[in-house]
């Protein structure tokens, strides 16, 4: 990996867990908690620091309940509170009782997984009960029927967004940037799953991918992708050229994994079949 661009903001991340979990009402239950950061996260190259900190503090229910009644309640109820940044503060905080994260990180919805890839790349800032390296081991593993299942949706997305680039290429740039970004997004968490089976949330999902066997081979066209956002004409008209061989190249790394399914050769049709 390159130089780490978040190292300073990092520090203050943990700075700054040692000063929340010092003060109340958390103090009292700190030997009980686990604080993990998950933004900036760790394990791959970003192209800069993000503007702020995001992190998950875990306790038990019965942890909980001992909280006083406006922290107690939304707790107990339903497992989650969120506190994002406000005013100067650059520092997101997502309290969850460990029942409650234990269930998103087992499940396989967009946002399961997405949990599934934060918790694998995130710090312990305090962990004295290692539930973060628990929840990490479950979010490795998958159900049986799983991968195919989300690579499957990934694809035909990622087959539908790219071909609707061909038909608004030479429309003004506003009429693009909605399929750019949806094939954008669709092609970076295929990349993601078909390496290991999670994706990340939308903010990383680009320099993430950037490291995948995908993600590698569409390298430049990711590039053109970005810049027609931009409204650069010419690396739109490049993007369209150029959309069926990246299709190839995407078809010919899941073609080792599934062989020949008629879902991974015939998207098209794939997509148009009425689930049963």
């Amino acid at each position: 990996m390159t130089q780490d661009p978040a190292s300073a903001l990092r520090e203050q991340a943990r700075e700054w867990g040692r000063d929340l979990l010092g003060a109340a009402p958390w103090q009292q239950l700190a030997p009980h908690l686990s604080l993990l950061l998950t933004s900036p996260p760790a394990g791959i190259d970003l192209p800069a620091a993000p503007a702020g900190i995001d992190a998950w503090l875990l306790l038990d229910a019965s942890e909980a309940r001992l909280l006083s009644a406006p922290q107690r309640e939304p707790l107990l109820r339903d497992g989650v509170t969120v506190e994002r940044p406000s005013g100067a503060s650059r520092i997101g905080l997502t309290v969850m009782t460990s029942e409650a994260a234990g269930r998103l990180v087992a499940g396989t919805t967009r946002r399961s997984l997405e949990a599934r890839w934060l918790v694998r790349h995130a710090e312990p800032l305090h962990d004295r009960l290692r539930r973060g390296e628990q929840m990490a081991a479950v979010a490795r593993q998958l159900p049986s029927d799983a991968p195919e299942r989300i690579t499957r949706a990934l694809w035909l997305q990622t087959v539908q967004a790219v071909h609707a680039l061909g038909a608004v290429a030479a429309s003004p740039p506003a009429v693009v940037l909605p399929a750019a970004g949806e094939a954008s997004a669709a092609l970076c968490r295929l990349s993601c799953v078909v390496e290991d089976g999670t994706h990340p949330p939308l903010e990383w999902l680009l320099p993430a991918a950037r490291e995948t066997r995908v993600g590698r081979r569409v390298a430049s066209w990711l590039d053109d992708l970005g810049a027609s956002f931009g409204g650069d004409e010419a690396a739109t008209r490049r993007v369209a050229a150029a959309r069926e061989q990246v299709l190839r190249e995407v078809e010919t790394v899941l073609g080792e994994h599934w062989g020949d399914r008629p879902w991974v050769r015939a998207p098209e049709a794939a997509a148009l079949r009425a689930a049963r």
